[in-house]
């Protein structure tokens, strides 16, 4: 919730461009990270299943297109990773390189199902799954789709 409160108010500066609020983001989490930390060690959960990853997207006038940038943190230390997404299936991880980006919703759910599957793998227990939710940006306009389980 700080982190939506922050960038809320970076786009009421004069100033504001959707470009630098990306470029800030990851700092922003590194800041904030250890206050996250602390609290949920307070709350009696363990360090091992903490992690965050967010997707911070948005018109950009500047290019005139949707911009979004990925930012993933978790509790075995370093900066924030930042991953720039272009055009395509937003996911982090290793099972999606080399697949074509598609946005037919088919293509989707399996890439969906393709992540979900690496993630669990990748850890050893269930974390990833549900309902996958598709969402169409435009300029002015964002339409979210429950697609399917996966």
């Amino acid at each position: 919730m700080k982190i939506y409160e922050l960038c809320l108010k970076a786009s009421f500066r004069a100033d504001f461009t959707m470009e630098q609020l990306m470029a800030e983001l990851g700092l922003v989490m590194d800041h904030l990270w250890p206050y996250y930390l602390q609290a949920a060690v307070e709350a009696g959960m363990t360090r091992d299943i903490l992690h965050s990853e967010l997707v911070l997207g948005g018109w950009s006038p500047k290019n005139g297109r949707m911009l979004a940038t990925a930012y993933a943190k978790d509790a075995g230390g370093g900066p924030t990773r930042v991953q720039p997404l272009e055009g395509g299936v937003a996911s982090p991880g290793e099972p999606l390189p080399g697949r074509p980006d598609s946005f037919e919703l088919e293509a989707v759910l399996e890439a969906g199902r393709l992540q979900a599957d690496y993630l669990n793998e990748s850890v050893g227990r269930t974390v990833a799954g549900g309902r996958l939710l598709v969402a169409d940006l435009r300029n002015g306009q964002a339409i979210i789709t429950d697609v399917a389980a996966i």
